[in-house]
C-alpha cells in the first residue's frame, strides 16, 4: 500500500511522468480549449487547402469523458483564417485573424490515452460556417397603410362580448 501511494506521489510530481507538456504532467487537468486548439494545430499540419494558418475562433459546445483508457472529447467550435501562411514558418500565437477572413465550422474528437499523453488522437472535419454577421436594416420600420378595423363578437351568454383588433387585407 505504501508503495502505490509512492509511487502515485512520484507521479503526481512529475518524478516518473515525463514534463515535455502540461498533459503530461496532469493529464486530467486537460481543458476542452486546449483539446480544440490541438486538433485545429493537427487541421493546419494535415490539410493542404487552402495555404492560410487557421486558428480557433470560438469554442461552440464540448463533451468530456473519462474513460478507462484515458480522456476523450467531443467538440464543436469555428475556425478563422489568418495572415500567416503554411509555407512559412509560424508560431500560431503570433498568427492575427484576417479581418474578412474565411470561417469554418468544424466538429472534432480528441482522445488522450494513458501512457500517451503526448500524443493525442485528433479526427477533424470542417465546412462552411453556415452563419454571417447580418447588419441592421437602414430604414426604419414603415406605419400601415389603413387604420385597423375592430370587430365585436358576442360569445357564450349575451351578457359576455369578447372585442378582437383585427387587421383586413386589402386586396
Amino acid at each position: 500500500m505504501g508503495l502505490i501511494l509512492l509511487g502515485a506521489a512520484w507521479v503526481a510530481l512529475g518524478i516518473l511522468g515525463s514534463a515535455a507538456s502540461p498533459t503530461a504532467e496532469a493529464p486530467w487537468l486537460v481543458l476542452p480549449r486546449d483539446a480544440a486548439r490541438l486538433a485545429v494545430e493537427d487541421y493546419n499540419h494535415r490539410s493542404p487547402t487552402p495555404p492560410s494558418v487557421f486558428r480557433l475562433f470560438k469554442l461552440r459546445s464540448t463533451h468530456k469523458t473519462r474513460l478507462e483508457w484515458g480522456i476523450h472529447f467531443s467538440l464543436h467550435f469555428t475556425i478563422k483564417e489568418t495572415h500567416c501562411q503554411k509555407t512559412a514558418g509560424y508560431r500560431i500565437g503570433d498568427c492575427r485573424y484576417k479581418p474578412n477572413g474565411l470561417i469554418q465550422d468544424c466538429s472534432a474528437e480528441v482522445s488522450f490515452l494513458n501512457l500517451m499523453w503526448d500524443s493525442p488522437v485528433t479526427s477533424m472535419k470542417c465546412g462552411q460556417a453556415k452563419w454571417k454577421k447580418t447588419k441592421p436594416h437602414a430604414s426604419p420600420p414603415q406605419a400601415m397603410g389603413f387604420p385597423p378595423q375592430v370587430n365585436v363578437e358576442h360569445y357564450i351568454p349575451a351578457s359576455y362580448s369578447v372585442a378582437a383588433l383585427t387587421v383586413t387585407e386589402e386586396e
